[in-house]
């Protein structure tokens, strides 16, 4: 005798729903990258190039915790942007550089207005910033 039921209902989940779904997910990721505009151009640094020219020197100036401005030839001299601003100006203006790159490096606990006035010095000259940060 069998006594068990013959009609038991499957305790699986049909499939189908999760496919249209998966389906609608495709469309909008495809339709919002169509969508998208392009980014804000950023002068990046480039790696060492198979190029044997002659090298070119980057003015470095520093941003300290302290929001003053430093110099890569003496860190051990702090500036204020009134103080920097020549200096910068007759250094990016001097033969020796050669270039119209500042690499511009600020630190974790300095304020933005500090770097951000070193851009607009930058921009102002038409030179071209490079951004440094510490991880």
């Amino acid at each position: 005798m069998n006594l068990g039921r013959r009609n038991r209902v499957k305790a699986e989940g049909g499939m189908s729903s999760m496919t249209d779904l998966v389906f609608l997910l495709l469309i909008f990721f495809i339709i919002m990258s169509t969508m998208t505009e392009p980014g804000i151009p950023v002068n990046l640094p480039s790696g060492p190039s198979s190029e044997t020219g002659p090298e070119k020197s980057v003015l470095n100036v520093g941003v300290t915790p302290e929001n003053k401005y430093v110099l890569t030839d003496d860190p051990t001299i702090m500036y204020d942007y009134e103080e920097i601003e020549p200096i910068i100006i007759a250094k990016m203006a001097d033969d020796l550089t050669d270039n119209d790159k500042i690499k511009i490096s600020g630190d974790r606990d300095a304020d933005y207005q500090f770097v951000f006035r070193l851009i607009a010095l930058s921009k102002q000259n038409k030179w071209k910033p490079i951004l440094v940060f510490d991880k």
